[in-house]
């Protein structure tokens, strides 16, 4: 099982304390997925926030066409998905599915919103740390889709 101290190192739980990480640890459970296996599928309940501890997981957004779209591939030890667990209308946005075999870490979000709205200090640490990571995702996919474009640009007569 993670510890506390790992937590802490994650992306959305950095500013939190020793408590309050026991606390998230006790509503979670280490899980593992095989490669393929779909974590959740967008426009599902959204219900669990995933932290990866090893592996890769592909984050996908279904058009209208129904052509699977490449939002994210998350790889890196810490980080998080399955943020819409943690705001209305708790609704996974994306679909995730193992690039490989992965182990995440599986946070029972009605826990998590318990806890933010008993101690409203951490719960606007936690949504401090969730609109960065937002923002932050957000200008990484309009840097892959001005780049996608200056391609198309190049390759257009």
């Amino acid at each position: 099982m993670v510890s506390a101290q790992w937590l802490k190192k994650t992306e959305l739980f950095t500013t939190l304390e020793e408590p309050q990480l026991r606390l998230l640890l006790s509503h979670s459970a280490e899980k593992s997925f095989l490669e393929g296996e779909t974590i959740f599928r967008q426009g599902e309940e959204a219900n669990r926030l995933y932290a990866l501890i090893e592996g890769a997981v592909n984050l996908a957004v279904k058009s209208e066409e129904k052509i699977d779209i490449m939002a994210s591939k998350i790889d890196k030890e810490g980080a998080l998905f399955g943020m819409p667990s943690l705001v209305e209308p708790f609704r996974y946005n994306v679909t995730a599915t193992c690039l490989k075999l992965s182990r995440l870490l599986v946070i029972e979000a009605a826990g998590i919103r318990k806890k933010m709205e008993e101690d409203p200090r951490m719960g606007m640490e936690v949504m401090k740390k969730l609109a960065s990571i937002y923002f932050n995702r957000l200008n990484e996919m309009r840097l892959g889709v001005s780049n996608l474009f200056k391609i198309f640009k190049l390759k257009t007569p």
